[in-house]
């Protein structure tokens, strides 16, 4: 007897969302501190899962580049973007771009608003449960990601088998203009010696190559700046204000945002 086949056994992997792990940082991402994450955690949305430590095993790292236009959070998408940090949305040549950063790390963050930053997309499986997993890194953990990509690559022993190799994911505590903040740090554990799990993670990261991976979301983005009272400044004119002494000095910056506008700090996560 024949049983009907159900769609959902019919999707592939670039059907599906991949588990986004995000960097816990000093302001920003109030539900997932409300379930007990803390600064320098990892923190997975689609699980609600807390770790101070992932290991993984990297499938591809792959490069994006997005140019807001602005230094405000709004709804609108990027004024331009490239999905492989080489070629824009609209068919020009990255190379050429006037607002190319490609040393994120070595700029402040209000700078970095204003350039076409590189950023990169770790595609992984999560070996605590054998699930495929996203590790965004622009800003100050563009520069750890190419780190990590040299060790990939120049390691002799894995031969460009990546899939062999245990990658530690921890944080590491930075100081910044705009204050303290957490970057990401990967160390190699070691080899995957078990030949039948090598060859599991190797079939499983073939399938997984072909995923696309969205560009970040317009309330993706970091604090330029501090108040002295230590809340989070986001614009330029929340700068000037809080210099200056202008506006309502009973009423955070963060505060006195539009509704629409504060919606999407919420979801801050601060990926950089």
């Amino acid at each position: 007897m024949n049983e009907t086949q159900r769609k959902m056994d019919t999707y592939h992997p670039e059907d599906m969302a991949i588990p986004a792990w995000k960097l816990i940082q000093n302001v920003g991402s109030d539900y997932a501190k409300s379930l007990g994450a803390q600064p320098g955690d990892f923190y997975c949305p689609l699980t609600e899962e807390i770790a101070k430590e992932l290991e993984i095993v990297v499938v591809d790292i792959r490069k994006q580049r997005t140019y807001w236009g602005r230094t405000e959070i709004e709804e609108s998408p990027p004024d331009c973007a490239s999905i492989d940090g080489t070629t824009s949305i609209d068919g020009k040549d990255c190379a050429s771009c006037e607002h190319r950063c490609d040393t994120p790390w070595s700029v402040d963050t209000a700078e970095r608003r204003q350039k076409c930053t590189l950023s990169y997309n770790i595609l992984c499986i999560n070996t605590a449960d054998s699930m495929p997993c996203l590790i965004r890194a622009g800003g100050i953990n563009a520069l750890p990601t190419r780190q990590l990509l040299t060790l990939l690559r120049l390691n002799k022993k894995l031969k460009g088998e990546y899939h062999r190799a245990l990658v530690a994911v921890t944080s590491a505590k930075k100081k910044t203009p705009a204050g303290e903040a957490y970057a990401v740090h990967f160390k190699m554990k070691g080899l995957v010696a078990d030949e039948t799990q090598a060859n599991e993670l190797k079939n499983q990261s073939l399938q997984l190559l072909g995923i696309p991976i969205a560009l970040p979301e317009p309330g993706e983005g970091e604090p330029i700046a501090y108040t002295p009272q230590g809340e989070p400044i986001y614009t330029e004119e929340e700068k000037r204000k809080a210099i200056t002494g202008q506006g309502d000095e009973t009423t955070s910056p963060r505060e006195q945002k539009e509704p629409a506008e504060q919606k999407h700090e919420e979801k801050l996560d601060l990926d950089f």
